[in-house]
């Protein structure tokens, strides 16, 4: 199945219709919904959703970076929080926007696991980023990273515990909806590799799986992660579904093939059940249609 995102932003609904449409007329009959504010008035966008005849195959409940570094607040991304009311608070977001989207009939739910609480948090991932963007800085980059990413590794264990128990509560509540959780774009982020593998240990035969993102991985490689491959391979038993976007210097949700990604080489690791969603973040109509005929050509759609 093939699919592209559209996002509920500042632009509210007629902007959402506009990219439905859009989508539609490059051939797209399935939708990922991204919404970044609980506050907006999901009813209305059900009805829309419905009387526009869209179907969607996944809810995204993402929080932009800034919010997610503001500790003291619930959101999407903060099940893990080390205040532990926050992240029930944040549980109860997570659950309630799903209820109120169940009339259009989502498959699953995508999640992310948010940042490890560190001091000076937003300070040190604009030095990563200036890492991300610096050229030259290919021979020094992992000994910068080792300067920059330190955190308290007990602190990091009690906000995965937290994660885990308030996920156990999400993924009862939302059932049948599936919940899947994503790759973080920082060493920062929860849910690295041993981590992931650490929730979906605990939560056992929950409906709890996995969702690959091809620019939050690319993101992480550069700062001393993984490759793509071996996320896919470890998590491929729970792998449902995979956000295609490239990266290029650092910034995510480009149009596949104008950037820094070979999907040439991704393509033979995913199984034919794998839900594939593209991702262009300006919506132009120009790089929707590159970046589709681009996935199309390297035998991914």
């Amino acid at each position: 199945m093939k699919a592209i995102t559209v996002r509920l932003d500042s632009g509210g609904l007629e902007a959402l219709l506009k990219r439905v449409r859009l989508g539609q007329e490059l051939g797209f009959d399935k939708f990922d919904l991204c919404i970044s504010n609980p506050q907006v008035p999901l009813g209305r966008i059900v009805t829309a959703l419905l009387d526009n005849k869209v179907g969607l195959t996944a809810l995204r409940l993402k929080e932009e970076r800034h919010a997610g570094f503001v500790a003291r607040k619930p959101g999407y991304s903060k099940l893990g929080a080390r205040d532990m009311q926050i992240a029930e608070r944040s549980g109860a977001m997570v659950i309630e926007t799903t209820e109120q989207l169940a009339p259009a009939k989502a498959q699953f739910v995508v999640l992310e696991g948010g940042y490890v609480a560190a001091p000076n948090l937003n300070e040190r991932q604009l030095q990563l980023d200036e890492l991300l963007e610096c050229d030259e800085c290919e021979e020094t980059r992992l000994e910068r990273l080792g300067e920059i990413v330190k955190f308290d590794q007990s602190i990091m264990e009690e906000q995965l515990d937290h994660f885990c128990r308030v996920l156990h509560k999400v993924a009862k509540a939302v059932a049948p909806v599936e919940v899947c959780l994503l790759p973080p774009e920082s060493p920062f982020g929860l849910l690295q590799p041993d981590n992931m593998q650490h929730v979906f240990d605990d939560l056992g035969g929950r409906n709890v799986s996995y969702w690959h993102c091809t620019s939050n991985v690319a993101i992480l490689r550069k700062l001393g992660g993984p490759p793509d491959s071996e996320w896919i391979q470890r998590f491929a038993s729970r792998l449902k579904g995979v956000y295609l976007e490239d990266m290029l210097g650092g910034h995510g949700e480009q149009a596949p093939g104008l950037g820094e990604i070979d999907f040439k080489q991704l393509a033979p690791e995913l199984a034919q059940s794998t839900i594939r969603v593209m991702v262009v973040g300006d919506d132009k109509g120009t790089k929707l249609r590159f970046g589709s005929e681009y996935l199309a050509k390297v035998g991914i759609f």
